[in-house]
């Protein structure tokens, strides 16, 4: 409180809520509050991606892959398991990068892939569009939310990861 971050109340509340419909579905609900007196606008960005064992330097070790899917869901398929499906519901967009770090930010050395890990971040605060993959695939992945949110009141984004491909999975 010392440092003035919450002057005015101008902050949102963020909870992130698990359940699980079965050992291989899992279901989440992120629920934003809009503290401030003012209407604000929120980029959420709930991600997925593989944790980088590729670059390791094993031998026959193969990189996986995240792809957007017709029906707006991001399908998962890691290495000899099953295929999973990242399903969002209401996101207004899919962003796709490489879980791969930036060489030439951290150590002024080329970088191996065209699109790094935080290229989230450079896409949305700094509007960096070729940060992210055009071909909405990579090892690391997330739906865009942009809700602008009035003030004391609240938004919910539900999300489910599952191995079962769901016509209607809300």
């Amino acid at each position: 409180l010392d440092t003035g971050v919450f002057h005015q109340d101008r902050y949102f509340d963020v909870f992130v809520e698990y359940a699980k419909a079965t050992p291989e579905d899992l279901l989440m609900q992120v629920t934003v509050h809009n503290r401030g007196p003012d209407e604000a606008v929120l980029h959420l960005l709930p991600q997925l991606w593989f944790r980088n064992t590729w670059s390791w330097g094993q031998e026959g070790a193969t990189k996986p892959q995240m792809h957007l899917t017709g029906d707006r869901s991001i399908r998962a398929a890691p290495w000899g398991l099953p295929v999973y499906h990242y399903y969002c519901e209401g996101a207004s967009e899919f962003v796709f990068t490489e879980n791969e770090t930036n060489n030439q930010l951290l150590f002024a050395s080329k970088n191996s892939v065209a699109h790094v890990k935080d290229a989230f971040h450079d896409y949305v605060v700094h509007g960096k569009t070729d940060a992210v993959n055009p071909a909405a695939a990579g090892t690391k992945a997330s739906p865009v939310y942009r809700r602008s949110i009035a003030p004391g009141e609240t938004s919910v984004v539900r999300l489910r990861l599952t191995e079962l491909p769901l016509p209607d999975p809300f």
